[in-house]
């Protein structure tokens, strides 16, 4: 499977814990966790809502570095809305703006799996994969040699999003229209943005 992910610094995947906090680690952990989109235009509607990023001049000054990685993940527990209760959460809670329910999922599976497929709080009707533990990237057409490695490549050096993506983003205070469709039993679909150059 090809992941996605922005990360400015000279590697996608971490061998050490941040000390910041994201929605399934809360910054205190020992060991690392890692974000991953699985799809490619995921990375920057992150991005765009972590900084609320919501007009087109703020959109024209980004400048990321992202990357793809190539990995295994037919072996990690997937939740969705519909199995969240079997894994303890609610089905809001996985793309609530307060990730606090989700860290604690985290916390309780971090040692148990190697990792997650869970809902996009960014991108509805994409998926994004936490990884627990450290990795360490690879080059991309090498075969990693063990558990820790990643076969990474940079993809664009100081890229921006495209325009037509914030129609696209959920933004914090915002409904998630995949959990939306959910509840009321609808299917959803992502649209692609308009890849017109502008």
């Amino acid at each position: 499977m090809i992941a996605y992910r922005h990360a400015s610094y000279a590697t996608p995947v971490r061998a050490v814990p941040s000390r910041a906090p994201g929605r399934y680690h809360r910054g205190d952990e020992e060991s690392a966790t890692q974000y991953l989109c699985l799809h490619p235009l995921g990375p920057l509607a992150e991005l765009m809502r972590a900084h609320s990023l919501r007009r087109p001049e703020q959109i024209r000054e980004v400048r990321a570095r992202t990357w793809a990685l190539r990995m295994e993940i037919d072996s990690l527990p997937q939740i969705t809305f519909r199995n969240a209760a079997d894994f303890g959460i609610g089905a809001g809670a996985l793309v609530d703006d307060d990730p606090s329910r989700c860290q604690a999922l985290g916390a309780r599976l971090r040692t148990e799996v190697p990792g997650l497929v869970v809902p996009s709080a960014a991108l509805p009707g994409a998926q994004n994969v936490v990884l627990f533990g450290p990795r360490v990237a690879a080059p991309y057409v090498v075969e990693p040699i063990g558990a820790v490695d990643v076969a990474a490549s940079i993809t664009a050096e100081a890229g921006r999003p495209l325009l037509s993506l914030l129609a696209a983003v959920r933004f914090r205070g915002s409904t998630h229209a995949e959990l939306e469709a959910w509840r009321t039993g609808r299917k959803f679909w992502f649209e692609e943005p308009d890849w017109a150059v502008a």
